[in-house]
């Protein structure tokens, strides 16, 4: 009787395990919003701080550069919407002065900006990359996507300015070798769309 007495026992406790294995689970359900607005595409593109002086030695073309404080393009829309920083430039003109009366241009087109390497920063898309461009008078794209580029992105662009041989020196604001030279300036727009 021992034997059917613990089997027994066995079966009553199986049965109470299926009883509370096979009852239904109460579960109740909820929604959650989150509204994600898109932000703003912005950058802070800079000239160079200085530019390397040229002494003219009559022969060689040479070349003024400087390299650009590192710029921040931020693509916060959330849309993959394309987006370009253009540049567009004046030409260098060195003012006249009372002794040098006439200005002094370099085209536009003697500037070459070379975006360099562009970092992508934690979270965003892939780096857009692109080339060095030959600035003018018409805006350029330096720095371009057809479709990705959200996030933010760093770079510290290389400005290269062509002098050629037979460019005339910077005016001097008044007597000649013994006042302020007029450096050639450009006015450079940047845009950012």
């Amino acid at each position: 009787m021992r034997t059917l007495t613990k089997t027994a026992g066995i079966i009553v406790a199986t049965g109470i395990l299926f009883g509370v294995a096979l009852s239904p689970a109460q579960a109740d359900t909820d929604t959650v919003n989150a509204t994600i607005s898109g932000g703003s595409l912005t950058a802070d593109p800079t000239a160079p701080d200085a530019m390397s002086a040229v002494v003219l030695d009559g022969v060689n073309a040479q070349a003024s550069t400087g390299t650009a404080p590192l710029w921040t393009i931020t693509n916060a829309r959330g849309t993959n919407s394309a987006w370009s920083l253009s540049a567009s430039a004046t030409d260098f003109v060195s003012a006249a002065g009372t002794v040098d009366t006439t200005a002094r241009t370099l085209p536009a087109s003697n500037l070459v900006i070379t975006p360099g390497t562009i970092t992508a920063g934690t979270g965003s898309d892939a780096a857009p990359t692109v080339g060095a461009v030959t600035i003018s008078n018409v805006a350029q794209s330096l720095v371009y996507t057809t479709t990705l580029g959200k996030g933010t992105f760093t770079l510290a662009p290389t400005f290269d300015l062509s002098v050629p041989a037979n460019t005339f020196r910077s005016n001097f604001s008044g007597a000649v070798g013994v006042t302020a030279v007029n450096p050639y300036v450009s006015t450079i727009t940047f845009t950012i769309a």
